[in-house]
């Protein structure tokens, strides 16, 4: 399947769509709710449809492949402001066994609960916004619970979300706070991980 079938918008993905983070009035602002979930803005219609576009792109091993000229480097998520919108919103997919996939276009999503104990990725997290990838430690909620109003679905949702997904759906939310992964990281240990912290 050509990349063209499935795009959303005109445009075909590209690394100049990304806002990196030495943009701190976009990568650190935060980014306002969406006035009307259900009537979005021609912009803001645009916005979701160049998120699920880049991140599906992106995981095309067809059309992304690496040594490509403008090879994009694979996401499981994308929020607004790193492709330079301050909006309340962002996009998830995970690739499931049996190649099913599971995905999430989010618009105001908010926490309902988080869990005191931790969870980190061993290897630690990476961001496309950040071009050199800071080594060290990310502690995040083991599990929460969030809601907001799913794009794909159009309805209102509720998750409740654990281990891999849910620190997925954390770095995402940081960044319509204008919070990056690595300022979780433990400046004086940045290897740091906690007793009782789950470690995946």
């Amino acid at each position: 399947m050509s990349i063209k079938d499935y795009l959303l918008q005109s445009d075909t993905p590209t690394n100049k769509w990304l806002t990196k983070d030495n943009n701190k009035e976009v990568i650190r602002s935060i980014s306002p709710k969406i006035a009307d979930v259900e009537n979005l803005t021609a912009e803001e219609e645009l916005t979701m449809k160049k998120l699920i576009d880049f991140v599906v792109a992106s995981q095309d091993k067809e059309f992304n492949y690496e040594g490509k000229a403008d090879y994009l480097r694979p996401a499981v998520g994308l929020a607004a402001p790193q492709i330079g919108v301050n909006k309340d919103m962002f996009y998830i997919r995970f690739n499931l066994p049996d190649n099913k996939i599971e995905e999430y276009a989010m618009i105001n999503t908010e926490y309902i609960a988080k869990s005191a104990r931790l969870a980190a990725l061993e290897e630690g997290e990476g961001c496309l916004s950040v071009d050199e990838d800071k080594q060290g430690i990310v502690p995040r909620s083991w599990i929460i619970s969030v809601k907001g109003y799913d794009w794909l679905k159009k309805e209102w949702i509720e998750l409740k979300l654990k281990d891999y997904r849910s620190i997925v759906f954390q770095h995402e939310m940081d960044h319509n706070i204008g919070k990056l992964y690595y300022d979780h990281i433990n400046k004086d240990e940045p290897e740091f991980i906690g007793e009782d912290w789950v470690m995946l």
